[in-house]
């Protein structure tokens, strides 16, 4: 008898004691797990020496479903100590050949950049880093991708750093709003030859050749394509979301910014093939940005 007592006092001082395991238990496992890794069954890939690769290539190969990413410390040709002075070099030559609006390289500072490394898993040969970051100056600030082989800008996005809902009320307001309105109308009120013009500047900057360009509403061209970015609206808003939500959706997974209106669309081409660009505007955000076709 005494046994059983013994033994039933003993599973009530665990059951009290579980009460404050937990929380202990849970940090001690914290501090085991401290400093050691844990392994994770992955696909297995061989790196290869990298092949050359022109900018219509790389960028497809980014785009493209047998790609993996994985987040670098530094990149091969640039380092975290050596890529701002890079970055700087060359928004200062976008803003010098006026592909970026009236941008004062004097007072920019960059906030953030790193290095994403790509591989085609199923051919390691094909690899890029791209260099993601943004900058700021006190009027606007500028994402960018930069290719860390050529050092080139290869797309961007320009943000005003007010950006404008009411223009009649903003006509009279401060030098900071009328900034953001400077803006939304450099692209717009630009004719079809100004475009050009910018788009061919863009081009070379690149190092490619100029194909065509185009205007399109929203930047989604008129019959098939315009047919099947309807119909994944339509699917969005089968599972439940709202008609505005849904073309959202469908916009950001086409790689076009949900806010634009009238879409500059311009095909490069260089020796590996061609690549597609959207130029657009909204009322705070000028960009320059790969067009990434279904």
């Amino acid at each position: 008898m005494k046994n059983y007592v013994i033994a039933g006092l003993l599973l009530f001082l665990l059951a009290a004691a579980s009460l404050f395991l937990p929380s202990r238990v849970l940090k001690w496992q914290d501090r085991q797990r401290t400093g050691k890794s844990e392994i994770e069954e992955v696909q297995e890939v061989v790196l290869k020496e990298q092949i050359s690769m022109t900018l219509s290539e790389k960028l497809k190969l980014r785009s493209q479903d047998t790609v993996n990413t994985l987040t670098l410390v530094n990149g091969k040709n640039y380092n975290k100590d050596t890529i701002e002075e890079q970055i700087k070099k060359e928004i200062k030559i976008l803003a010098d050949r006026n592909i970026l609006i009236d941008f004062d390289t004097g007072e920019l500072t960059l906030k953030e950049a790193a290095v994403t490394f790509y591989v085609d898993m199923e051919d390691s040969e094909k690899s890029i880093m791209l260099w993601q970051g943004f900058v700021e100056t006190s009027k606007y600030q500028l994402l960018f991708f930069l290719d860390d082989e050529t050092g080139k800008i290869v797309s961007f996005s320009q943000y005003a750093a007010r950006p404008v809902v009411d223009y009649e009320a903003a006509a009279d307001a401060s030098a900071e709003t009328d900034q953001a309105i400077y803006v939304e109308k450099y692209f717009a009120d630009m004719d079809a030859e100004e475009q050009k013009e910018l788009a061919a500047r863009w081009g070379e900057y690149l190092g490619c050749e100029m194909v065509s360009s185009q205007s399109y509403p929203n930047g989604i061209m008129p019959g098939a394509e315009e047919e099947l970015f309807q119909q994944e609206i339509d699917n969005f808003v089968s599972k439940g979301y709202s008609y505005e939500e849904a073309k959202i959706k469908t916009a950001l997974s086409w790689g076009i910014d949900p806010l634009l209106g009238e879409t500059f669309r311009v095909t490069f081409e260089d020796s590996g093939g061609q690549i597609v660009y959207t130029m657009g505007v909204t009322d705070r955000v000028f960009q320059i940005d790969v067009y990434m076709s279904k």
